[in-house]
């Protein structure tokens, strides 16, 4: 997603719960599960599809552009990305993107074998001035893309999205009052009927219901995407991650600080603040659960609620073995205790040369563990804790 990340550690480091499955596998000859296949469906590629969570390299090479949205040059390159732990665990080469970007438009990957379709800056609704529908931005035309390759009984699709379309609604629905809700009514037109949108804009509360209804109309379209690309089409195993919770992090805290000091502070701001994020997690939860509910009942599909597990972070950080789950360790606007870095200079090296801010871990690896790169991507070990859930999942289906 985006909006406009571990290295070597002295005493013992996190190991990616591939390795952990590999292990439990190795012993299962021994008297433990009589699973003892890491890839029972023989998959052979892992077909990639979504936003910034999961590009493995489409503005790589541009004068500062990273590989990808997290902390760079970790040594556990180039297996860093959810999406890149998933196609290891099947043993498989490294995700390449299928998309290069020069500066000015999307062609080709001259490179053989790509399959990561992903960008960064991707969402389902893309905007007319990001190329609309037809772009590669779009991640509708990704799936389409894809399916114009045609699927293979091998291939494993890895799909997520939604949250820069989320990002998007909010932001338009907190600019109505400047611009008398010009932008966000355009938007929610995009996705919801004339006569729906009027109906329940006459109603109390109707702004805000309309960015449910929004929210659940870009979930169907995704979803009869997914089934009119790739399901109907052929695909035999796809994944979708659904949609973070975006209010827990750092961005949408610091716009929900935003929203309590405009409110006066105190004990009505604090009232303000806890009805927007209300507002804004419904609006998640409305998508989630479409999604959801739209996929269902299809043995093909295994719809991974990274929602919840994400929300399961924050309330228990140390469960997951994370250390901070506000700073972003790539810093930001408005962080005072850490240097803000471009992606392209938030390196491992950077930050572990960095004096660890206030209250993180001593040494040169106090960073390896937050939760957050900059304000809203997560860390590599953010990544790596995503695919563990993604690989239990697929453990758990016998699809690993």
């Amino acid at each position: 997603m985006d909006l406009h990340t571990l290295p070597r550690t002295t005493v013992r480091r996190w190991q990616p719960l591939a390795l952990v499955v590999a292990a439990s596998l190795a012993l299962a000859a021994c008297g433990g599960s009589d699973d003892n296949d890491t890839n029972p469906l023989g998959i052979t590629a892992v077909k990639v599809f979504g936003d910034s969570l999961s590009d493995s390299g489409t503005f790589a090479g541009l004068p500062g552009m990273s590989r990808t949205f997290t902390v760079q040059a970790t040594r556990n390159e180039p297996t860093v990305l959810w999406v890149e732990h998933v196609t290891a665990a099947y043993g498989l080469g490294a995700q390449c993107p299928v998309y290069k970007f020069n500066g000015t438009s999307f062609g080709a990957n001259p490179k053989a074998g790509c399959t990561n379709y992903a960008i960064g800056g991707g969402r389902i609704n893309n905007p007319l001035d990001s190329g609309g529908a037809l772009a590669p931005l779009s991640i509708k035309k990704q799936l389409q893309d894809g399916a114009a390759r045609g699927w293979a009984k091998g291939d494993l699709l890895l799909i997520d999205g939604g949250g820069n379309d989320a990002a998007d609604v909010v932001g338009a629905y907190l600019g109505a009052a400047a611009d008398k809700g010009v932008k966000y009514l355009a938007l929610l037109r995009t996705q919801v009927s004339e006569q729906a949108l009027a109906q329940v804009l006459a109603q109390p509360n109707g702004m805000e219901t309309a960015g449910g209804m929004y929210m659940q109309a870009l979930a169907d379209g995704f979803a009869a995407e997914i089934r009119s690309s790739a399901l109907d089409k052929g695909a035999q195993h796809v994944v979708v991650a659904n949609m973070p919770t975006i209010t827990y992090t750092p961005r949408f805290q610091g716009v929900l600080d935003m929203i309590a000091q405009a409110a006066g502070g105190g004990g009505p701001g604090a009232a303000a603040r806890a009805q927007a994020e209300g507002l804004f997690k419904g609006w998640v939860d409305a998508f989630n659960q479409r999604l959801s509910a739209n996929l269902a009942g299809d043995a093909r599909v295994k719809v991974i609620d990274v929602a919840g597990r994400f929300t399961d972070f924050m309330v228990r950080p140390s469960a997951y073995g994370l250390t901070n789950v506000t700073l972003p360790v790539c810093g930001a606007d408005g962080v005072t205790v850490l240097p803000k870095r471009e992606f392209v200079d938030c390196t491992a090296d950077a930050l572990s040369g960095t004096t660890p801010p206030p209250g993180a871990p001593a040494g040169r690896s106090w960073w390896e563990r937050f939760m957050f790169a900059d304000s809203f991507h997560p860390t590599p070990y953010g990544h790596a804790l995503m695919a563990d859930q993604v690989i239990e999942a697929l453990d758990g289906a016998d699809w690993l």
